[in-house]
């Protein structure tokens, strides 16, 4: 399968995305499911914006999903020396080892591509992860054992994935997992993000108030100039008081995706559990 996605990182990343916005012209994104839920989740996030502004960011955000997905094509096709030249820079690069000695939690979200992001942390530290399994039987191998690359180790999201990563977090290694998917139920709380109670995790406030372990966020996002570039940043250290838990994280990362909102992979039903609102936002698309 990795010569498959070989081949396809072999089209010029700049004609991939002339090739997008021609399909972005023509106006066949409207009809997609990833469109559609893109646009009701960004109503939700930014209720003041008129129709138009919601219609051209849901726009943006479905170009970069298109462009992101290319990105992970490329990940699976190359080696980590190959895609980590395709990062121009790294924010705060010593973190991960000044803070690595007692264990390290590092908090991602779904912005860009997760398979490039993990790439990259593998190619510097030997990891453990939680992944949401990939319904082709094929595919899940494939992205499991390529994230599994230099000893790392990938688990599944499920209460046994959680035990294998609190048992590595104890051992002193460094745990990674997106902090935004929407978690099964018995396994999260309802915490205010963007304004509206969404189901969410609570998996890293748990491990870092049980193990006293260093939080960071790291995660991926386009420059100015349009450049990949990785951000690693302290968490706060309230995080350790469980009294306070509850808003921190996903406030977190409603900042960060402020900064540049089209980047983040809008197109997951993240308020599908959501309890503040009236009725199913992606009920009937």
């Amino acid at each position: 399968m990795k010569i498959l996605f070989y081949f396809v990182s072999l089209v010029p990343k700049s004609f991939f995305i002339a090739l997008v916005d021609i399909y972005m012209f023509l106006r066949v994104y409207k009809y997609l499911l990833s469109y559609k839920v893109t646009l009701e989740n960004i109503k939700i996030a930014y209720p003041k914006r008129n129709k138009s502004d919601l219609e051209l960011l849901s726009k943006l955000s479905i170009r970069e999903s298109i462009i992101s997905g290319f990105e992970s094509i490329y990940t699976w096709g190359r080696s980590d020396h190959e895609v980590n030249n395709k990062i121009l820079r790294i924010e705060n690069n010593f973190l991960v080892n000044n803070l690595k000695a007692n264990g390290l939690i590092t908090v991602s979200f779904h912005n860009r591509s997760v398979d490039m992001l993990l790439s990259w942390m593998n190619s510097q530290q030997t990891t453990h992860s939680l992944y949401k399994k990939v319904k082709n039987k094929a595919l899940n191998h494939f992205i499991k054992s390529r994230r599994e690359s230099g000893n790392s180790k990938c688990y599944e999201t499920t209460i046994g994935g959680v035990r294998q990563i609190f048992k590595a977090l104890k051992n002193k290694n460094i745990i990674c997992f997106a902090a935004d998917q929407v978690p099964q139920r018995g396994l999260g709380e309802h915490i205010n993000f963007f304004n509206t109670a969404a189901y969410t995790t609570t998996l890293v406030q748990s491990l870092a108030v049980k193990t006293l372990s260093p939080v960071i966020y790291f995660y991926i996002q386009n420059n100015q100039d349009n450049k990949l570039c990785i951000n690693l940043k302290h968490c706060s250290e309230s995080i350790y008081d469980d009294s306070k838990h509850k808003l921190l994280v996903n406030q977190d990362i409603e900042n960060f995706i402020n900064n540049r909102p089209s980047d983040y992979s809008w197109e997951y039903k993240r308020f599908k559990r959501s309890s503040g609102l009236v009725k199913d936002p992606y009920k009937g698309l």
